[in-house]
Formats: C-alpha cells, structure tokens, sequence
C-alpha cells in the first residue's frame, strides 16, 4: 500500500556570520500559531493588569535579575548570531538592565492617574487614567536584537499589557534566551517570543493591539498599511542618513575620533551611525587628516569574547552587497578612497576595512542612501548654512550631530537640523538616555521612545473621566429645555468677553 511522504516542519537556520557555521535551527511559527500565542498573552494581560504599578515592577526588577544571571548564554547567543564584538554584546545587556532600573523607579508616578481641570465646567472634577493596550506586538531588528525587542518591552510590561516579540530571523537566539529567563519569574504567556520570516510578523501585525516596529523605511510603509487595516496604533523606528557638521572652531581631534566611533561602531549597522560628514572649508583637510589616522587605528575581524578588535563581520549577508554598491557608485562618480575600501576576510564571514571617501558629492549614494557599513564620507562645505542645507536635504530625519567650541552657536544650528534627534559635540548616545525622546521624523520614522512619562504613556489608552461629585444636583445650565432668554445671556456673554477690543 502505498503511503504519503511526510514533510518535514519548516525551520529557521540560524548562522554564525563570522565563521559560517550553523547555531541552531528552529521551528517557525505560521499564522495560526501567531494568533494562538497572542490569544494566550491576551488571557495572561487581564490579570497583570490587575496588579499594581507597583507590584508589576517588582517582577521585572526579579525578572532583570534571571536575565542577568543567564548572561553568560545570553552573550555567547548574541555574540555567534550577531557577528559582533564582546563590548558591543555586553552593553546591550547592560543598557536593557539600565533601563528597567530606571523605568521601574519612575512608573508608578507616570501611570498614576492625573487631576485635570475642568473649566469652563465648575464643581466637577476631571482626571486622565492611562490604562494597558493590550498586546503589544514588536518586530525587533538584527543589528541591536536584544536591546531593540526589550527596549520596548519593558515599558510595555509596566504599562500593563501583555508583549509577544518576533526577533530578526538573522538574530532570534539572544532574545530567546534572554526572554526565557525573564520567564522564570513572569506569569506564564505574559511574555513570549514568535519564530519566523515575514510572514511571521505579518500575522503578528493582523492579531496584536499595538504593533512597535525597527527596520527599513521599506518595512515600516509595509507594516503601517497592514496596520491601517485594523487602526492598529504603530510605532515604527526606521533608517537614518546621519549628518555630522564640524564648523571651523571644533575640537577637531575630538570630532575625528566621534566621527571614527559613529562610523564604525557595530561594523557601522547602526540607523544613528555617522552616514554623511560636512566640514567647512578652512578645516576640511585638517579634519579629513585626523579622521583617516583615526580610522587606521580601528580593529576588525572574527568576534570572540578574547577577540581584540573594535568591530566584527557583517551580520547581514546582504549588507556586503549594499556598501560595496554604494562604494563602487561613489567612486565611478569621482571619489577617492583615503583608506579601506576593501573586504576583509575572517575565518566564514566577511569584515569592511575602516573607510573614509572625500570628493564626494549628492549625485552618489553614498551620501543620499542608508549605507549601513563602516564608511565615512567627508565633504567640504562653504560655511554652516551649506552644511545646513545637505543636512536637511534628505527623505531621513533620524539623528545628527554639530561640532563646535561655541556651544551656544552649536545649540542654536542643531534645532535648525531636520531630525528627531540631534547631539552637539557628542554622536549616537543621546538614544541611550531614557529621558530624551528618541525617534525620527520624515522617512526615519513615527513615533518616539523613551522621553519619560511620554515615553511610557505610549503604551497606555488614555482615559478622560468626569466626574460630578455632587450627587444631589438634579439639573445642569445646559440640559434641556432651552429658551430664547438663555441663548440672548449667552451671547451677551460672549460679546462682553471676546468682542470688545
């Protein structure tokens, strides 16, 4: 008798992009397993949101202290999926730790409900309450997987609601495990983590009740159609083109190494990363000098916790392909590499030399596209309002940075810059700070993090509430029945407040 082939379940193969060898593989979650763990979250939702704010913290501040514990899995995950360097790794850990701390501390004074007024009704008393969404769905990216996928989770759990993460398909393993330590202590399916591709967060976007979302401006108009379908509320943290702006009077030593650091930290897969350099003419070639010596300082290579460099391989595959794309455009167009501008091979991944470009220009991608990979493009301009305007000349408006031992001067030009976020001598760690809002404008995003209460309260359904306390009052000024006379005081009214000059 003849008999079916079984077929096999489809997995996720995760790689180690530094040596080329497989981590682990994985069951991938379809449609319907999407929808059944966000019908488990919602059930596991309703009796965390009966906790207080209080109490809710308490368990993340237990549940920091599991992950903590599991780190050593935890970086060995995210050191062999990422490609990255040990310091990189370890700070991702330590900025989610950093942020519970600080969240946990804040949240029941910024989910409290509030006392507003109620004029121009008197006697009655008027309140905002910040109640829990839901299910809040986050799509998480593989350049910074852990700090990215907790980094809206944790203020998500506070404002009570339930969370379910679909990690990078690149990247899923750190998450995992940091996620299933974090479970040791949490209700069960308060929490969880979904496997797959797009389809994957494609189901997650039609079933959730708020869906947070990092990657490509691509991805992000794909998620807020799927989205509008629903109204589903998105948060979406999308590319950059990052400018730095180095006027004449900067500390160009310092600039240089910033420039250095923004540009290559993380093999440079960083939307704040230092994408695009403008510097005034008198100090362009003095800074460029600088900038070349500091980047043939930097060390890449093959990753490993004893691994002595400042950035690995590509986490990406297809990153390779778009730098040296960019790279080949620029320089048929004229530009000339000062130093890099190569691979360089590590034992099963690939590694870019530490790359600086001058005579660039905007007819090169290089300076209107999201590279993504360590390569510093250096253009003189005239004066500040040049640099102002290649600045703002972009469809991204995500982060930047102004240079200058005038800090008043350097305040004043950075809120004239088109973006979200912007640091004056200083580059990227402004998204670090849980007080300052971080997010893009134009094509870098919608919606912003962290940003104190604000930032938490994006989580919540704000709730106005009237109340009229006393109970013995049978009628209202402006319940029926009207009458001429009334409607003559108030247009009396009227004319004596506002219609006198």
């Amino acid at each position: 008798m003849a008999t079916e082939a079984i077929v096999p379940e489809p997995t996720l193969v995760v790689l180690d992009p530094a040596r080329g060898s497989v981590v682990q593989e994985l069951p991938i979650d379809r449609a319907g397993d999407v929808a059944a763990a966000v019908a488990r979250a919602r059930e596991a939702q309703r009796g965390w949101a009966e906790l207080s704010v209080k109490e809710r913290g308490k368990r993340i501040r237990k549940a920091r202290r599991a992950m903590v514990q599991a780190r050593a899995e935890i970086f060995d995950l995210l050191e062999r999926e990422t490609g990255k360097a040990r310091f990189d790794v370890v700070g991702e850990l330590m900025g989610v730790s950093l942020d519970i701390g600080y969240l946990v501390s804040r949240a029941p004074k910024w989910l409290r409900r509030e006392r507003v007024s109620t004029r121009p009704l008197f006697g009655k008393r008027g309140y905002v309450t910040y109640k829990p969404r839901g299910v809040v769905g986050i799509i998480s990216p593989w350049n910074a997987p852990l700090n990215l996928a907790l980094g809206d989770t944790v203020p998500a759990l506070l404002a009570g609601n339930a969370v379910v993460i679909k990690p990078s398909e690149l990247t899923p393993l750190a998450t995992r495990r940091a996620v299933a330590a974090m479970n040791t202590v949490l209700p069960a399916d308060l929490l969880q983590v979904l496997i797959g591709h797009g389809e994957t967060g494609a189901a997650l976007v039609d079933e959730v009740d708020m869906i947070c979302v990092t990657g490509s401006p691509e991805t992000g108009r794909r998620v807020m159609e799927r989205a509008s379908r629903r109204l589903t509320p998105v948060l979406l943290e999308l590319g950059g083109k990052d400018p730095m702006i180095v006027l004449a009077d900067a500390d160009l030593d310092r600039a240089a190494k910033a420039a250095a650091w923004g540009g290559c930290m993380m093999t440079g897969q960083v939307c704040m990363s230092v994408e695009r350099v403008y510097v005034e003419a008198p100090v362009a070639e003095a800074f460029t000098e600088k900038l070349v010596g500091e980047m043939r300082k930097v060390r890449t290579g093959e990753n490993g916790a004893d691994a002595e460099i400042d950035y690995g391989t590509f986490t990406s595959p297809r990153q390779i392909e778009i730098v040296e794309r960019h790279l080949a455009d620029a320089t048929a167009k004229g530009a000339k590499v000062l130093c890099g501008g190569e691979r360089v091979a590590s034992s099963g991944g690939v590694s870019f030399a530490p790359t600086v470009l001058a005579n660039v220009d905007h007819s090169m991608s290089l300076l209107t596209e999201e590279t993504f990979g360590p390569i510093v493009p250096v253009m003189p301009v005239a004066d500040a309002e040049e640099a102002l305007r290649f600045a703002n000349g972009s469809r991204y408006g995500l982060n930047a940075s102004v240079w200058t031992r005038d800090v008043s001067r350097g305040i004043a030009l950075a809120g004239r810059i088109e973006s979200g976020n912007v640091c004056v001598n200083d580059c990227l760690v402004s998204a670090g700070v849980q007080g300052l809002p971080f997010g893009g404008i134009k094509q870098s995003g919608v919606g912003t993090r962290h940003g104190g209460a604000e930032g938490m309260r994006q989580f919540c359904v704000r709730q106005a509430m009237l109340v009229e306390p006393r109970t013995r009052r049978k009628s209202e000024p402006q319940w029926f029945p009207y009458t001429p006379k009334r409607a003559k005081q108030i247009d009396m009214l009227l004319g004596l407040m506002f219609g006198w000059r």
